[in-house]
């Protein structure tokens, strides 16, 4: 298979997913597609959830864009609102709010170590870094 006709198959799904509700994620059985790399995605990381490896196709001009999960026997595809290339904080605010909640956690314990050199400063300050994260988080689903 040449990589424009790869490029062409990927840019259908990119067109199936834009008609489904945000978040909206497809399957599709191994051989139903080519390998994403043929179509030009790069490897790249996403949260652990049982994928063999994450893909991940340019952004487009809204800088979203096309990830593809690898498993073993099928491959799950979704749109980030916010691709990682363009803006890694708001990707992951937007795409990953877990993550998100937990590096403000992590973030938060540091900084409570550091000014109260105590576990007692660093929980408090994991939970105003989670407060913190979470309240980040909900102003976009308020929009």
């Amino acid at each position: 298979m040449t990589a424009t006709t790869s490029r062409k198959i990927w840019a259908g799904v990119a067109q199936q997913l834009e008609g489904l509700a945000e978040g909206a994620r497809l399957a599709f059985a191994k051989p139903a597609l080519p390998h994403p790399r043929e179509a030009g995605a790069l490897v790249s990381v996403g949260l652990p959830v049982g994928q063999v490896a994450d893909f991940r196709f340019a952004p487009d001009s809204a800088c979203r864009g096309m990830h593809v999960q690898e498993y073993q026997d099928r491959w799950v595809v979704h749109m980030d609102q916010v691709h990682p290339w363009c803006d890694v904080l708001e990707h992951l605010r937007r795409d990953a709010p877990n993550a998100w909640c937990a590096s403000g956690a992590v973030l938060g314990a540091a900084v409570g170590a550091a000014l109260g050199r105590s576990s007692g400063a660093a929980l408090a300050g994991a939970g105003i870094g989670l407060l913190i994260a979470l309240a980040s988080g909900e102003q976009e689903s308020a929009r």
